[in-house]
């Protein structure tokens, strides 16, 4: 039991972005505020300790013995997952004029993961970049590397202030929407985060490549796995791809930038793994045909669409 003086004088000696990381648990869950303070502040070491596990993990645990491991491998998307969204959709998270705070019982629709899945935004405008750790662990990483951004208070302004291995800067909700449309010209996916250490809700939201992204490596382990029940670490969209076979000419280009790998050329026809396709928008939007569009589809969950949820993005975003 810690007396309430000494309390008073460490939460006192705190910076302010700190102690809004702590207010997130008190002194009730101290053990997950010094997770989330080491999550952010050192990110890359995270990640580099993270994956190797999750890779020794997969490899030396034989394929007959795994489902008797399923708690451990599914111990990181239980609490540390990702909710991919369309360009459009995640370009109206970082334009919001207001906090934003959907029920639970929407989020939970929306996020749909027992934990870590609520939809929480306290100022929004406030954004900060930083080096995608992900990248950061390859010995030849996708570029740009300045790509990850943490959405929202206090998450941004800790970010600033302790991650400095990874480069941080604020930047403006325009600059964040002309990063993110960057980004989705390369192929690249936008996936907003949710994670235990950091209030249970939603902190950031990522541009993964799916040469160097940790979320799609993990997604990728854990359904390969072959479980009973298949876990997650990413939910999809809400919609799915739908190709216009009259309109496409099998060029490939939705093939080679698909990060699920859920799009093949046949007969010179692109044809979607229904299955795998997570709805992100990169095919229809890199089409030079504009054979393939994205349809909303109950099958693959609720859409994280927050004006349709009634918040309204900046009108001169």
């Amino acid at each position: 039991m810690i007396p309430n003086f000494i309390k008073q004088k460490i939460e006192g000696s705190m910076k302010q972005s700190t102690r809004g990381l702590f207010n997130l648990h008190g002194w009730k869950n101290v053990g997950q505020f010094l997770h989330a303070y080491y999550y952010i502040a050192h990110l890359d070491q995270y990640i580099k300790v993270l994956l190797p596990g999750l890779r020794i993990l997969d490899k030396y645990v034989p394929d007959s013995k795994k489902e008797a491991f399923r708690s451990l491998f599914a111990f990181i998307p239980d609490r540390y997952h990702a909710k991919v969204i369309p360009l459009e959709d995640a370009k109206k998270i970082v334009t919001m004029n207001q906090d934003v705070n959907v029920p639970p019982e929407d989020s939970k629709r929306i996020i749909p993961f027992d934990v870590a899945y609520q939809m929480t935004v306290r100022n929004p405008d406030s954004i900060v970049v930083m080096d995608c750790a992900c990248r950061s662990e390859k010995k030849n990483p996708c570029q740009p590397l300045n790509v990850c951004m943490m959405v929202g208070e206090p998450f941004a302004s800790f970010a600033l202030e302790h991650a400095k291995s990874l480069n941080p800067r604020r930047v403006t909700q325009q600059e964040a929407v002309e990063l993110m449309e960057t980004c989705h010209k390369k192929g690249h996916v936008q996936n907003a985060y949710f994670k235990d250490a950091l209030g249970d809700q939603f902190y950031a939201i990522c541009n993964c490549c799916k040469c160097c992204c940790g979320g799609i490596e993990v997604d990728k382990v854990v359904r390969s796995i072959g479980f009973q029940n298949p876990i997650k670490e990413l939910a999809p969209s809400g919609y799915l791809a739908a190709v216009d076979e009259e309109q496409c000419k099998g060029c490939g280009v939705c093939e080679a930038k698909c990060a699920f790998d859920a799009v093949k050329i046949e007969d010179e026809v692109a044809v979607i793994d229904a299955d795998g396709c997570m709805g992100c928008g990169v095919c229809p939007d890199l089409c030079p045909e504009d054979a393939i569009a994205l349809k909303e589809d109950p099958s693959r969950g609720i859409p994280l669409d927050l004006k349709a949820l009634g918040y309204e993005p900046r009108a001169d975003a």
